[in-house]
């Protein structure tokens, strides 16, 4: 179940990027980011942010290469909260986090009913 809520996460975000792509634009144009692309946000964020976006959730709700695929999206959303930059939204996405870590761990340690 993470690894399918995860997935549909980083399709909403790759819609987003494709179809309502200003916040993200907002969001590099405002971070150091923006001096370090070598193209505007405008191409950045559909060509780069929407296809990884969509590549990862695809991958995540097909259930292909799992734990790879989850180690990735860890350091995805780790750039996204260091691009963003506010400690109230960061805080948001540090709860994303724990997906992927799951997904990462396995049930080695995931809480058991008891």
């Amino acid at each position: 179940m993470i690894r399918f809520g995860l997935g549909f996460i980083f399709l909403a975000n790759a819609l987003m990027a494709f179809f309502a792509p200003s916040e993200f634009i907002e969001l590099i144009m405002n971070s150091f980011v923006s001096n370090l692309l070598p193209i505007r946000p405008e191409i950045f964020v559909p060509i780069v942010v929407g296809i990884n976006d969509t590549v990862v959730g695809l991958l995540l709700i097909s259930g292909i290469a799992t734990r790879r695929v989850a180690i990735w999206a860890m350091i995805w959303l780790i750039g996204v909260m260091v691009i963003i930059g506010s400690p109230l939204d960061v805080l948001e996405h540090f709860g994303l986090l724990f997906m992927p870590l799951a997904l990462i761990l396995g049930d080695k340690y995931l809480t058991k009913n008891i």
